[in-house]
């Protein structure tokens, strides 16, 4: 199948479509209304975008086992409708989801300006500092709870990074949810660097993909410079916070699944909940990273 050049104007069962405001390989994403006046996120996956039904029909299916259980766990984009239609004799599905909020102004969104709030803007505002530790720290346990939840219904996320983590009242959200899957689906996507070795579709890649956005959040840096150090460390009793944070990162990243200690997102959740309520942990001198950290400190 042939992806069209021209898309017929997408036209939803009652909603107002005002503006295209995300896509990619997966589909397009759109700002519309509903009949209440609430504004909605709509995503768009057509079916000349797969190269055959059976592709089409997995994603589908992917959604509809997401579907019920995204409404059962705070760190999940809510789905609230899913439909099929056909325009011009072009079919698609789509979902009605949560619109996150505004970059700029929150749940003030004025639809003509909308720009959503993702973890990759956060730390595009950030530049190349990082974002603060007791931050990284709180929003990594909300993502490790919310891929928990996914994992313990049998999917996989598959394209865990910043900018598909969204915020709704200021809470962080997995979004992106067109690639959710049964866990252990074959069919190769993600992003390179946060995909681990031995690739996509299970829950320990989805993990490591958290790993690697945990360790751009801290470091200020790109996943593909792991495992090296931020260009500023914190001080005082940030920097010991920082390093409790690296420790489970190295354990999360290492390249070797032999040799990391976190495979479960249940086990990243506990850790990081641990270092959130001030607990600390044993500190293990593991890689470059950590070594980088104690020659820092001692240099």
């Amino acid at each position: 199948m042939k992806s069209s050049n021209v898309r017929p104007e997408l036209t939803i069962p009652d909603h107002e479509v005002l503006r295209k405001i995300g896509g990619g390989a997966y589909g397009e994403v759109w700002l519309a209304r509903g009949v209440t006046g609430a504004l909605r996120a709509v995503k768009a996956v057509w079916y000349n975008d797969f190269e055959d039904q059976r592709g089409f029909e997995r994603e589908f299916e992917g959604i509809l086992k997401y579907e019920p259980i995204s409404r059962d766990h705070p760190g999940l984009v809510h789905i609230l409708h899913v439909g099929r239609a056909e325009i011009e004799k072009e079919p698609f599905y789509y979902y009605v989801m949560e619109l996150g909020d505004d970059v700029a102004t929150g749940r003030d969104i004025n639809p003509v300006e909308y720009e959503p709030r993702t973890l990759r803007s956060d730390m595009k505002e950030a530049g190349g500092d990082g974002i603060a530790v007791e931050d990284c720290i709180i929003c990594g346990r909300m993502l490790a709870e919310a891929l928990q939840h996914l994992h313990e219904n049998g999917l996989a996320h598959r394209d865990v990074k910043p900018s598909n983590v969204i915020f709704v009242d200021g809470k962080a959200k997995l979004a992106d949810i067109g690639l959710v899957a049964l866990r252990g689906q074959q069919t190769f996507v993600g992003t390179e660097g946060f995909v681990p070795p031995e690739g996509p579709g299970s829950a320990q890649a989805d993990v490591y993909s958290l790993g690697k956005v945990l360790y751009e959040m801290a470091t200020g840096k790109d996943r593909l410079d792991f495992p090296e150090l931020p260009d500023q460390l914190p001080e005082g009793v940030s920097l010991k916070r920082w390093r409790a944070l690296n420790s489970v990162i190295c354990d999360i990243c290492e390249p070797r699944i032999s040799r990391r200690k976190i495979r479960r997102a249940a086990d990243l959740g506990q850790e990081l909940h641990r270092l959130e309520e001030g607990r600390s942990r044993p500190f293990r001198t593991r890689m470059g990273l950590v070594a980088g950290v104690l020659g820092v400190l001692t240099g």
